[in-house]
This record gives structure tokens, sequence and C-alpha cells, in this order.
């Protein structure tokens, strides 16, 4: 892709900056997951990751239920309580929501995170053994501006930020509607502010996903057609950071939702 080609990014090399074997310090790092009516995914992902990562001693998985009617809070309640009893899981669920909004439910999921590096991992996403552990190295290579994704390309949902930052950008951009280029507005924007693009690809057996098809993505969300939602919210990105708007959701609460944590406290996302 062009644009690729169009600013001086900066782009990390494992060759020239390569990972520490032992990380100064255990960082938080939340993964956090969105899900509306996908629990045949989860129920195959999420304790999968969450064996894969939990000897990292700092880290969380928030897992966001966006008004899913299959079930999903059921199976959490009778099949993976012991990990909200232990605090590596955390069950928010919001009644809200009629569509699904890719944009949105990230905004709300990050926000809710306690971690200094947030994570986005979807559905139907295996992190892999020790993730948490690989984001925390290369977070003392990055210990600010930085970006960490999959791959250059293809992220499919598969992108962190240090906490902070990514409020700064104003998070994902809510301008965009159904499928497609919201990663991709993330990364760009964050980058045009002079982030370093940290891709963890490179390192073994990282986030493979269950192979699923456009249309299944699109099933609860408002508008179906994902190569006409895609082109424009690519258009709107570009003509974005054309302008240098690499900060995003001025003058709105973006990232708002009411939620219920873990089946009993009712919280607002900030």
């Amino acid at each position: 892709m062009a644009i690729w080609n169009d600013y001086n990014w900066k782009f990390w090399s494992a060759e020239e900056e390569p990972l520490p074997r032992v990380a100064s310090k255990h960082r938080r790092i939340s993964i956090c997951t969105t899900c509306m009516n996908r629990l045949h995914d989860l129920k195959e992902t999420l304790p999968k990751n969450i064996e894969d990562n939990k000897k990292y001693p700092n880290v969380e998985f928030v897992l966001l239920d966006y008004n899913s009617t299959d079930g999903l809070s059921d199976w959490v309640l009778n099949d993976m309580m012991s990990y909200v009893d232990s605090g590596i899981l955390v069950y928010y669920k919001t009644y809200d929501p009629e569509f699904f909004k890719m944009g949105h439910s990230r905004n709300v999921a990050f926000k809710l995170a306690t971690g200094n590096i947030v994570n986005n991992v979807d559905a139907d996403n295996f992190t892999g053994k020790g993730f948490a552990d690989i984001i925390n190295k290369m977070a003392d290579i990055a210990p600010s501006k930085a970006v960490f994704a999959k791959g250059k390309r293809m992220m499919h949902g598969r992108i962190g930020m240090y906490k902070n930052e990514f409020l700064s950008i104003g998070g994902y951009d809510e301008d965009l509607t159904g499928y497609g280029f919201d990663d991709h507005s993330v990364v760009y924007r964050a980058m045009g502010l002079g982030f370093k693009f940290m891709w963890w690809g490179a390192f073994g057996n990282f986030s493979n996903r269950i192979k699923t098809s456009r249309k299944e993505v699109t099933t609860n969300m408002k508008e179906k057609r994902w190569k006409d939602t895609e082109k424009k919210n690519k258009e709107i990105t570009l003509t974005k950071l054309g302008k240098s708007e690499f900060v995003v959701n001025q003058n709105r609460h973006w990232g708002k939702a009411s939620v219920i944590k873990n089946f009993i406290k009712k919280v607002d996302s900030k």
C-alpha cells in the first residue's frame, strides 16, 4: 500500500534491536476481546489464551460482552468463573448496543482495561504461548510512542498500544462504521505522530486465527456490505491523514458505555 511510503515512519528491526533475554520489569498487560454473538469462537480461543499467558505475572484478560444473545454470559458464569475469581479475567457486559461497532466496542474495552499496555485480540484469535511476555520485552525496546502489531498490513484487530498514548490520540475513530480499516486508522495516525511500529509477527506462532468469513464477521453489524464500508473508512482515514488530523473523536465523549462488571457491579467507561 502506497501509504507506507508517504511518510518517514519508524519501523523496528529485531536484527538491529534484539529482544532482551529478561525484561526490566513486568508491566501490566491487558488483552482485550470484544464479542457480540461469537460464543462459538470464544469457547475455543479464550480459555487457551488465558492458559497460554497465565505464567506472566501481571496480565489481565478483559472480555466485553457487547450485548450478546447467544449464551455468552451463561458460559462465563458456568465455565469461566475460576478465572474471574482469580482476577486474570474481567467480564463486562453492556446491554446498550443493537449492532456491533468495531471501533466503539474496542474503545470501551481499552478504557476499562487496567494495563499499562492494552492489546486487542478478536474473538477468533489465538494469542499463542507467551504472548504477554513478548509484548513486555518489546516494551523495553520502545518504552513510549509504540504500536505493537501482528504485521505491517494484515493486522485483523491484532494491535496494542500504551494505554495513555492510545487515549491521547483519541482511540479508534468512531467516525468509521461497519467493517474495515479501523486498525489501519489507529496505526497510521500514531505513526504520523512519530510512534514506532513494533511488529511481533516475526516471533513464531503468535496470533493464529480461526478462519472467519467476512459475511460472518458482519452478521451483527448494521451495514452488511463490507467492501463498501471498508472503502468508505479508508477514504475517511486518508482524508484525515492528508490534513494531519492524527487525533480523532475530539469534542465528543468517545468509548462511552454503561457496563456490568463480573455480574455484580455497574460501572461506566469514562
